[in-house]
C-alpha cells in the first residue's frame, strides 16, 4: 500500500447505505435502506450530469494529458470468501490532468446503485487547502476545493468501506459457485475538453460507464475458507505470499475479479498475449477452446485493427445472463458453454471473438457508452464476421442469416441507450444494424480503405485517454475516401 504522510487530514464517516452506520460491521447488514437503489430512467435522452460541475475554469496553462499524470488506485482487500464481505482500504492518487482549475471532484460509487453493498466507513483526504468539503449526491462523492485545483496538482483520497455483493445474476454479485466483482470500487470518471465530467445515469439496457486509463496496484488478502479457491483477475498474478495476493495494471479501464472453488484452468498464449480461461467442471473441455480462440482472435484483430498495448486477458465462465467486457477479463454466460456444440456455428464461439474484439473497442479505445454505443457494440458485433473472414470464410454467409437476417433488424444505430425500454431492439439497432452500417461503408469505398479507415480509427494518437467520437470515426473515413457517405448515414442514422 503507498501510505501517503498526511499533513492534515479531512475525516468523514457516512455510509450510502445507512448514513448513521459508520463503525465496520463484520456481519451483513439485516436491515438495507433503499435510499441510495437507483431506479433506471425511461428511455429519453438524458442530459449529462457533468452540468453540476460547471465551476470548472480553463487554465492559462496547457492541458496536462500524459498518462504518467492520471489516476493510479492502491487497493489493500480482505476477503471473507465464505461469507461474501470484502473489508477495502483504497487510495486515490488523482492528478488534476483535465486543463482546467476545478473546484469540485466527483467521484463515482458504481456498486452504491445496489441498495445495502457498499458502506463507507471513513474518508481522509490529504488537507492541502484550506477549505475542503465532501458531500455525497446520490450515487456520487463530491469533494469540493477552495481555491480550486491547479492543473498539475496532485491530491490522494482514502477510503475505507465494505462490500456485501448480493445474491444473483450480477456482475457485482455471488451464487453458490462462484463471486464476481466488476465496477465495485469508487472511481474518477473521464473528463473532456469541452463538456466535462461523463457521468451518465443507468438506462434500461446497455452500459453507462465510461473510464479513464488508470494504474492498479492490488493487494488481495484471503481469510481462511472451507474450501481453496481459484482468483481470475483482469491481470496476471505478480507476487503471491500464503493467502496474499498482488496484482499490478499499468493504463487500464478498470479492474475485475471472479473468485470460485469450482474453477478449472486452461491457458493459452501467443507472442502477442496470454488467456486464463476459467471454466466449471462441467465445462472444462471448453476452457481450453475458449482459450485458443482468443488467442487466434487476437492475432486476427491485430492484422486488422493495430496492435494492442494489452498482452493478458482472462474468460470467465459466469451465472449470468450474456456475456460483459472488463478490461483485462470477460465474463461468459454459462449458457453459451452450455449450448456449444463442435461447430464454429454457434453463440460460444461469436461471444469469445465478440468480448476479445471489445480488448481493441473498449479498452485500447473508449467512447461514451452511454450516449455512443455503437462506437464499440456495432465495431465488436462487425468484427466476428472479420474474425469468420480471415478464419471460416465458408461460414460468412451462415454468420449473416443467423447473426443478423434472422432477426430483422431495425432501429437508429447511433441511438442512446436511453432510447430503449427493451434488450432486444437495442441490440437490433446498435448491433445488428451497426454491423449493415459497416458492411455499406464497405461496399462503398471498397476493402482497402475500409480497412485503412478502421486502422486509423483505432490507432489515432493524440487524443486523451485514446478517447472517441462519432468525429473521430467520420473523420479516418474522409481521411482514407473522397466518396459521398452522406446517403448511408442518413439510411441508418437518425
Amino acid at each position: 500500500m503507498n501510505a501517503s504522510k498526511w499533513v492534515t487530514k479531512l475525516v468523514v464517516c457516512f455510509s450510502l447505505t445507512c448514513l448513521a452506520a459508520c463503525a465496520p460491521s463484520s456481519t451483513r447488514p439485516l436491515e438495507q435502506s433503499p435510499t441510495n437503489h437507483i431506479t433506471s430512467p425511461i428511455p429519453h435522452r438524458p442530459e449529462r450530469i457533468e452540468g453540476e460541475f460547471e465551476e470548472q475554469t480553463p487554465s492559462a496553462s496547457p492541458p496536462v494529458h500524459s498518462p504518467d499524470h492520471g489516476t493510479r488506485y492502491y487497493f489493500d482487500v480482505n476477503l471473507d470468501y465464505d461469507a461474501k464481505i470484502l473489508s477495502v482500504d483504497q487510495t486515490v492518487s488523482y492528478t488534476n490532468n483535465t486543463g482546467y482549475t476545478i473546484s469540485l471532484l466527483p467521484l463515482r460509487v458504481p456498486p452504491s446503485y445496489q441498495a445495502g453493498v457498499f458502506l463507507l466507513t471513513s474518508l481522509q483526504i490529504e488537507q492541502i487547502q484550506p477549505e475542503m468539503k465532501s458531500e455525497i449526491k446520490g450515487t456520487m462523492i463530491h469533494l469540493q476545493f477552495d481555491p480550486p485545483l491547479e492543473p498539475g496538482q496532485q491530491i490522494e483520497i482514502n477510503l475505507n468501506y465494505q462490500l456485501y455483493p448480493t445474491h444473483g445474476w450480477n456482475t457485482l454479485g455471488y451464487n453458490q459457485r462462484q463471486l464476481l466483482l466488476a465496477d465495485w470500487y469508487p472511481m474518477v470518471p473521464p473528463h473532456r475538453d469541452g463538456p466535462g465530467w461523463v457521468i451518465n445515469p443507468p438506462g434500461q439496457v446497455g452500459e453507462h460507464l465510461a473510464y479513464p486509463l488508470s494504474d492498479i496496484h492490488m493487494n488481495l488478502c484471503l481469510a481462511p475458507t472451507q474450501q481453496p479457491v481459484v482468483i481470475a483477475a483482469s491481470a496476471p498474478l505478480a507476487d503471491q505470499a500464503d493467502d496474499c495476493y498482488r496484482y499490478e495494471a499499468q493504463q487500464v479501464r478498470n479492474f475485475s475479479l471472479a473468485i470460485s472453488p469450482e474453477y478449472q484452468l486452461a491457458t493459452a498464449e501467443s507472442d502477442l498475449v496470454t488467456v486464463l480461461a476459467y471454466t466449471f467442471p462441467e465445462h472444462s473441455g471448453l476452457g481450453q477452446r475458449a482459450a485458443d480462440l482468443a488467442v487466434q482472435s487476437w492475432a486476427t484483430f491485430t492484422d486488422l485493427f493495430g496492435d494492442n498495448q494489452r498482452n493478458f486477458i482472462s474468460i470467465v465462465e459466469a451465472d449470468i445472463f450474456d456475456g460483459l467486457e472488463t478490461d483485462g477479463l470477460i465474463y461468459l454466460s454459462e449458457w453459451y458453454y452450455q449450448t456449444a456444440d463442435p461447430s464454429p456455428r454457434n453463440l460460444f464461439e461469436l461471444l469469445v471473438v465478440h468480448e476479445t474484439a471489445h480488448q481493441w473497442f473498449y479498452a485500447h479505445i473508449h467512447n461514451d457508452q452511454a450516449f455512443e454505443p455503437w462506437l464499440d457494440e456495432a465495431l465488436t458485433t462487425y468484427s466476428e464476421v472479420l474474425f469468420y473472414e480471415a478464419n471460416h470464410p465458408q461460414l460468412v454467409d451462415w454468420w449473416w442469416d443467423y447473426r443478423v437476417a434472422a432477426f430483422e433488424p431495425e432501429g437508429a444505430v447511433n441511438a442512446s441507450i436511453y432510447d430503449f425500454y427493451h434488450f432486444r431492439p437495442y441490440i437490433n439497432a446498435v448491433y445488428l444494424r451497426g454491423a449493415l452500417f459497416l458492411q455499406a461503408l464497405r461496399d462503398e469505398i471498397g476493402d482497402q480503405a475500409f480497412f485503412e479507415a478502421l486502422w486509423h480509427y483505432a490507432q489515432l494518437e493524440g487524443a486523451s485517454d485514446h478517447w472517441r467520437t462519432a468525429d473521430d470515426f467520420i473523420g479516418a473515413f474522409s481521411q482514407v475516401s473522397d466518396a459521398d457517405l452522406t446517403p448511408i448515414f442518413s439510411e441508418f442514422f437518425q
